[in-house]
């Protein structure tokens, strides 16, 4: 699968397994807060909550069941190593052992793979896992994603080429709403997110409106509306961000008709010097190869965990024909060794241990050698997770220096 919330194809599907534990809170804990969730009468609503594919109750009742499998096994050979049963109970015994080790190791794969998964966010329900998830859906706003006045909409975009429509999330800072800014006209930041992925998941585990608000009001970044379109439009299909021969446009839908619809709803300033592009993991590759192919409609790129190496496997088809100047043209690397940044300026960040990003990051970084449009950070360590990659969009938003709101 190429970039599960990641470049899944380059990628260590075990980088997370050392923080597994870590990231699980105490099972004692969870049971308080089952008690008191039963206590209060809210049963449905905790089982339901239990189940959650990335939630905490569910890893942690998977690595209790782990460990306690394997420990009743233990107890089960020990006692069939000094029983003296006839031999038709003991073979009996030793059935129901065996299936106890296999039992044991599923749970085991088990809790590995949720606690993989809950750090990288490749499923984020079971809809997701199964394949049933549809990226059309309806963006549930959540008033609690706001911070100190901020506030997100639903923009419905139009799909070229199709009947179709997908939800972008659109944040808007405190200052939108501020009379004295009536007259002004925002910059843009569009962020993408992984794949698969969601608008929604980008936002929270990004904590976006918190940092985006606070790097505001502190006075490192100036006012600026945000929006995070889908990146998948043809679901369950992974189109990597590319105008596919006969096929979904998935380039043309994120830097034309995103822009189009941001614009023609919002007081924003109109594509160009007032714009940059983003991205994490598979959106941070397409950020790239936007930004590389549209230097006149952003006046930056922001590389989060990314790749740069066009990418087809069995989750995308084929994307280019068969052709193999598409598939250079939808390289970044390419793109950049052929034309340069044209103007644009690129970040990238990576970390070292990040198998999913610092193989092709690195390629980059060398091929951009010398040039002062190219920024980047590459921490140590740390695998291709939210929680290591979060902490850099605050610099991030300062590097991309937006223009600060202006009257038409």
């Amino acid at each position: 699968m190429a970039g599960s919330d990641g470049a899944w194809f380059n990628a260590d599907p075990f980088a997370g397994i050392s923080t597994l534990f870590d990231k699980a809170d105490s099972l004692l804990g969870i049971c308080a807060i089952s008690y008191r969730s039963f206590g209060s009468g809210n049963a449905g609503s905790y089982l339901g909550s239990m189940f959650d594919l990335t939630g905490r109750p569910l890893l942690a009742l998977s690595i209790l069941l782990a460990l306690a499998v394997p420990a009743l096994c233990a107890l089960l050979w020990m006692r069939g190593a000094t029983s003296r049963r006839a031999k038709p109970r003991r073979v009996w015994g030793a059935v129901r052992l065996l299936m106890l080790v296999g039992l044991a190791q599923v749970l085991a794969i088990s809790a590995v793979a949720l606690g993989v998964n809950r750090s990288f966010s490749f499923y984020t329900n079971w809809s997701d896992l199964w394949g049933s998830t549809r990226q059309d859906s309806q963006i549930k706003v959540n008033a609690g994603g706001s911070v100190a006045g901020s506030r997100i909409e639903a923009l419905p975009v139009p799909i070229g080429g199709s009947q179709s429509q997908a939800d972008a999330l659109v944040w808007l800072p405190a200052q939108y709403d501020d009379p004295s800014y009536a007259s002004k006209r925002f910059p843009v930041l569009m962020f993408l997110p992984g794949q698969p992925s969601t608008p929604q998941a980008l936002f929270t585990k990004f904590n976006f409106g918190e940092v985006a608000s606070k790097a505001i009001a502190s006075g490192k970044v100036p006012p600026f509306v945000a929006v995070i379109p889908p990146i998948m439009i043809d679901p369950p299909r992974d189109t990597e961000c590319t105008d596919v021969p006969n096929g979904p446009q998935a380039q043309t839908f994120l830097s034309d008709e995103v822009p189009k619809a941001v614009v023609a709803k919002y007081r924003v300033q109109p594509t160009g010097p007032g714009w940059s592009v983003a991205g994490w993991s598979t959106g941070a590759f397409c950020a790239a190869k936007i930004g590389l192919t549209h230097p006149t409609s952003f006046a930056s790129a922001i590389s989060i965990g990314g790749y740069f190496r066009a990418v087809q496997d069995r989750t995308t088809g084929d994307l280019f024909g068969g052709d193999r100047a598409v598939k250079q043209r939808n390289s970044p690397l390419w793109l950049y060794k052929q034309s340069g940044l044209r103007g644009l300026r690129m970040l990238l960040i990576s970390g070292k241990q990040d198998r999913g990003s610092w193989p092709s990051t690195s390629k980059m970084l060398a091929a951009t050698k010398g040039d002062k449009g190219v920024s980047y950070v590459d921490f140590p360590e740390g695998g291709h997770n939210f929680h290591n990659y979060q902490a850099y969009l605050e610099p991030a938003l300062v590097w991309a220096k937006l223009p600060a709101p202006k009257a038409p």
